[in-house]
């Protein structure tokens, strides 16, 4: 029974970890959709040239904050497994440090991405299954990121779901290739550090 509790809690701050990392991209795709993308549903069949325009910067801020958040929790990651290491080395027993809360794993980086864009996934449903005002109002400017592009194409309204794919891989990627490229930079350190040591 102390077994299953303790993987129960390593798993609760783990999750609080998840959703605490996905935060903050959630938060810049709604300011960019908001205050960028949204700006196109008003060009709609006026435009269409410069609504693709905009789509296509929107879309480029999208991929670029993505990439930023993913390459912090990468990072962090990283640090955060040698953090740990030093604190359970002098026997503290910081919960986060004993269950490892944080600590680099591949899957990671895309959850996090994936969870960034759940609100997105429940209002395109309701949306796709009792078309209503206010789904269609915040489809269409705080998730405008997603809801438009393949709007233009008139395809299904379901088809919309697969942009998830979009943040969830990019922030996924970076958050792999970032973490390596830390772990990579430590590790030199540390070398570096124990021939420095070795010589004196």
């Amino acid at each position: 029974m102390e077994n299953k509790g303790e993987r129960g809690k390593a798993f609760l701050y783990e999750l609080r970890d998840l959703f605490s990392g996905a935060a903050f991209p959630l938060m810049l795709q709604a300011i960019i959709s908001v205050t960028f993308i949204g700006m196109t549903t008003s060009l709609i069949g006026s435009d269409l040239v410069l609504t693709i325009i905009l789509l296509v910067i929107g879309e480029l801020f999208i991929a670029a904050a993505y990439i930023i958040f993913g390459r912090q929790s990468g990072v962090t990651s990283v640090r955060r497994i040698l953090n740990h290491a030093k604190k359970l080395e002098i026997g503290s027993t910081d919960k986060q440090a004993v269950y490892g809360t944080g600590e680099y794993s591949a899957c990671k980086g895309f959850v996090m991405g994936f969870i960034s864009c759940i609100p997105y996934i429940i209002f395109q449903i309701i949306q796709c299954a009792a078309p209503n005002s206010v789904c269609d109002f915040v489809l269409n400017y705080v998730f405008a990121w997603a809801a438009i592009p393949l709007s233009l194409a008139h395809l299904s309204p379901w088809l919309n779901l697969l942009t998830v794919l979009y943040p969830v891989v990019v922030h996924g990627v970076a958050y792999i290739v970032f973490a390596h490229k830390e772990w990579n930079k430590l590790q030199d350190m540390q070398e570096k550090q124990r021939a420095a040591e070795g010589k004196k």
